[in-house]
């Protein structure tokens, strides 16, 4: 199968601060670290993998305290870069390189998961059930649907439980990192506007060459359900909040009444940045909500919500939420339809469009910037949108579109050859790349300070 990274960003970039070489996705005898974790996490009375044809005899390696690394779990690693690599085999060199990098990284592995739990930093059950959940829900999308995820269980000799069973501790492990970031290293890390500047120039030639793309303003106009609808959706997330106060649990109510697919995982959004939503009236209703209490009704564009607050750590907010959705009926997306041709024309008439995206647009992202979605490669544009787009001249407007949300009027702001990004065109991405590059160097810091106190026994392959 075609290897894949399986988590989110921010457990790619734990990762990448760990080890040189990231294991990679592929089936799920490859899709996450070795059952061990591959950080040693797995202590005493670990069972050597012995599902070869030929009986292998393991072997400790290395001790970190009273936690053993075992010879497989060394040998996992190198399998996975190669598989991530696409070679079969490494010169000897390089190969005892990387048995000295994977074995690094394993000890740093065990000593943060050693420290985490004198510090008491924990993934809640509830947390990691969800995180599988996810981690699932993505596999059976990669593979192909539920079917062809059946079939690759069938193929592999494994049931649910059984695959659940295997990646539980290394998605632990992984959240465990995640939480060590956000709450150890990520409060120290700054990036200064210099310093992206400084990169920026430095590293010029360094960059790819950007495709040819189009800069582009749009509104986007979205269906909006009736009175009656929405009168029809707040009755029901007004009984949905009448069981939560008689004392039902918050996760078994997502499940049975929630409207949005986070239902599977009892409402569970995660962990994320409230800014990052793309949903200003969602956000700013979850800020005004204490930890571990229910707001009350919230309008968005996709219905009535209620949501919990589980925990805030910085800008990280861990939450769930019911939705009960309000849905617009034909006649109102009929509606949309004809303000959208209407505002079309006006803007081609002569009113002025950053007005026209302030009032109309329902994307919170542009619609108080004008419009402006900024620069898009031509090569990712949908077909529909390249053909809608196709021969507009720059200051010129596109037929309305009908997508999914609704009904867009996009203005082309210009046509740009291929060539080199610009400052204001690469700093955010070379931003993110500094915060990544100054957390692998907290990480290591980290690991070194760790390593003092202590007990490292390195047995030798």
């Amino acid at each position: 199968m075609h290897h894949r990274k399986i988590l989110a960003a921010a457990c790619a970039i734990c990762a990448a601060a760990l080890v040189t070489h990231t294991p990679c996705a592929g089936a799920f005898a490859q899709a996450l670290p070795p059952d061990s974790t591959g950080a040693g996490a797995s202590a005493q009375g670990r069972v050597p993998d012995t599902t070869s044809a030929k009986t292998y005899v393991d072997r400790i390696v290395a001790t970190v305290e009273d936690r053993a690394i075992f010879q497989s779990e060394v040998d996992s690693e190198i399998r996975n870069f190669l598989m991530q690599a696409e070679r079969t085999s490494l010169p000897p060199d390089e190969e005892k390189t990387l048995r000295q990098e994977a074995l690094n990284s394993l000890i740093a592995m065990a000593l943060l998961m050693i420290q985490a739990d004198r510090d008491n930093i924990r993934v809640e059950d509830k947390d990691l059930e969800a995180a599988i959940d996810r981690w699932i829900e993505q596999k059976k999308t990669e593979i192909g649907g539920d079917e062809a995820f059946e079939r690759q269980l069938a193929a592999e000799g494994l049931t649910m439980d059984a695959l659940r069973d295997r990646y539980r501790d290394n998605i632990r492990t992984l959240l465990l990192r995640e939480k060590i970031i956000y709450q150890k290293l990520l409060p120290d890390v700054k990036v200064t506007e210099a310093e992206v500047r400084e990169y920026y120039k430095a590293h010029l030639s360094e960059f790819p060459q950007k495709e040819p793309s189009v800069s582009i303003a749009h509104i986007l106009v979205v269906p909006k359900p009736s009175d009656a609808v929405l009168a029809k959706a707040l009755e029901k997330i007004t009984a949905i909040e009448a069981k939560l106060k008689a004392g039902s649990e918050f996760a078994a109510t997502a499940k049975e009444y929630s409207d949005c697919p986070s239902a599977k995982f009892g409402g569970s959004l995660g962990t994320l940045n409230l800014d990052e939503l793309g949903n200003p009236p969602f956000a700013d209703a979850a800020r005004t909500v204490a930890v571990g209490t229910v707001s009350g009704p919230v309008l968005t564009e996709f219905g009535y919500h209620l949501i919990k607050i589980e925990k805030i750590e910085g800008d990280q907010v861990t939450l769930r939420h019911i939705l009960v959705r309000a849905e617009a009926a034909p006649e109102d997306v009929e509606a949309a339809a004809k303000l959208a041709e209407r505002v079309r024309t006006e803007i081609a008439q002569g009113a002025d469009f950053a007005q026209a995206a302030a009032q109309y647009s329902g994307d919170y992202g542009t619609k108080d910037k004008g419009g402006v979605f900024g620069a898009v490669e031509i090569k990712n544009l949908p077909d529909q949108f390249k053909e809608a787009i196709k021969g507009v001249p720059a200051g010129g407007l596109s037929p309305v579109m009908k997508e999914e949300r609704g009904f867009r009027v996009v203005k082309v702001l210009s046509w740009n050859e291929a060539g080199t990004y610009t400052y204001d065109e690469a700093k955010d991405q070379v931003r993110r790349l500094l915060v990544e590059k100054k957390i692998m160097e907290k990480m290591g810091e980290y690991v070194e300070e760790l390593k003092k106190n202590y007990d490292i026994a390195i047995k030798g392959e």
